[in-house]
């Protein structure tokens, strides 16, 4: 089997690629199907040219002719693909952490979607927040992710719970020595009311703004609901010293997750790379397990929506749990863990989550109200 692979760059995270590639590659290797999977690959920027996303795909479709395409993109670009990949009929994997969602959930018949259900666990946290019952919340994000809808969906999950934002606060600065918050701080000094605050932050930014906040006198009665990169390292690199607020969350998947299938990813990833893995590298390795799903079908690969089929009943046991792919949607779903830090404390509690099914019905009858922009790039590409 042929496999094509679109891959994006990225500053923030220079080794996205390079985990992502070896998730797949060691999966591969354990499954001895190194052999049987060529893997041509192609290389998109920062997956946000629409251009370039469709001239690399035509070449890995016609020219390679591959039997399926990976392409690790944005939903904001994978529009201009369709009418290509529904021409040529083959399985189309879209990968990405899941930061946007489409404008419309209608399933195209031969294309399936891999993500980190980000703006999803976002939209549960915006609900979550709601529950500390102050009625009016803040927004802390930055200028990057304020372009990805998973901001909007936590606000979402928040207004429609029966909150209300009363203040936005985005920091624009670079993320150096120089990083402060003060413009948040000096509101919440002047305004003493509202202590709920929804964070949509990276992980580097996430570190920075956190050890700001626990400099705030006022710091104790704060609660944070927080976007899952908030909860992923290096985010949390200070945690040992405490946090005076309170921290909660949801994130896609813990390293020292304790199930059977994530023992042996951590460690046959680690054992082939000498690198711990991250969330890139977990993509990637549930990506070959898809594609050795699609391999073992033994279906024409020209028949991708018949192998689609086939897909959406079928159980993957993965690093996160049981993956299936909703076929209302066609979007893989898995178990998540839900996080809190309690206020003055260093220990992070979690509980693994089941994926709640009526909850994500709900999220995708969500109309997107009004005008949408932001950025075309793949999340975490810039």
């Amino acid at each position: 089997m042929k496999v094509g692979i679109l891959y994006p760059r990225s500053k923030a995270y220079p080794g996205m690629t390079l985990d992502f590639i070896d998730g797949i590659k060691t999966f591969l290797k354990k499954q001895d199907l190194t052999d049987k999977l060529q893997l041509f690959s192609e290389s998109v920027g920062y997956a946000g040219s629409e251009k370039e996303v469709y001239e690399k795909t035509e070449k890995l479709l016609i020219l390679d002719n591959v039997d399926i395409l990976v392409a690790y993109i944005d939903e904001k670009v994978t529009g201009i693909l369709e009418p290509l990949v529904q021409a040529n009929s083959k399985l189309m994997l879209i990968v990405n952490p899941g930061a946007n969602y489409p404008e419309n959930w209608i399933a195209q018949p031969n294309i399936i979607h891999l993500t980190l259900q980000d703006a999803f666990l976002c939209w549960l946290c915006g609900q979550q927040a709601e529950m500390q019952k102050d009625n009016s919340g803040l927004l802390a994000t930055d200028f990057y992710d304020c372009g990805y809808l998973h901001v909007a969906t936590m606000v979402s999950g928040y207004v429609k719970s029966g909150g209300g934002i009363v203040y936005n606060y985005i920091n624009k600065q670079t993320v150096n020595e120089a990083f402060n918050i003060n413009e948040l701080t000096d509101y919440l000094n002047n305004e003493t009311a509202a202590r709920t605050l929804l964070c949509v932050f990276d992980s580097q930014p996430a570190s920075r703004f956190y050890d700001s906040l626990n400099n705030f006198k006022g710091a104790d009665q704060l609660h944070l609901s927080v976007s899952p990169m908030m909860l992923q390292p290096p985010a949390l690199d200070k945690l040992a010293q405490g946090f005076k607020f309170s921290i909660n969350g949801y994130q896609p998947w813990m390293a020292s997750g304790e199930t059977a299938a994530n023992a042996d990813f951590t460690g046959i990833y680690f054992s082939q790379t000498k690198r711990h893995p991250g969330l890139f590298a977990l993509l990637g390795w549930e990506t070959a397990m898809i594609l050795e799903q699609v391999f073992t079908t033994g279906i024409d690969y020209r028949e991708g929506e018949k192998i689609a089929g086939i897909l959406a009943g079928t159980t993957i046991n993965g690093p996160r749990g049981e993956m299936k792919l909703d076929p209302q949607t066609n979007y893989y779903t898995a178990p998540f863990v839900k996080c809190s830090i309690q206020c003055n404390s260093n220990k992070i509690e979690t509980e693994t989550t089941a994926f709640p099914m009526q909850e994500w019905k709900t999220y995708i009858q969500q109309p997107t109200d009004g005008a949408s922009s932001g950025w075309m790039n793949t999340y975490l590409c810039y």
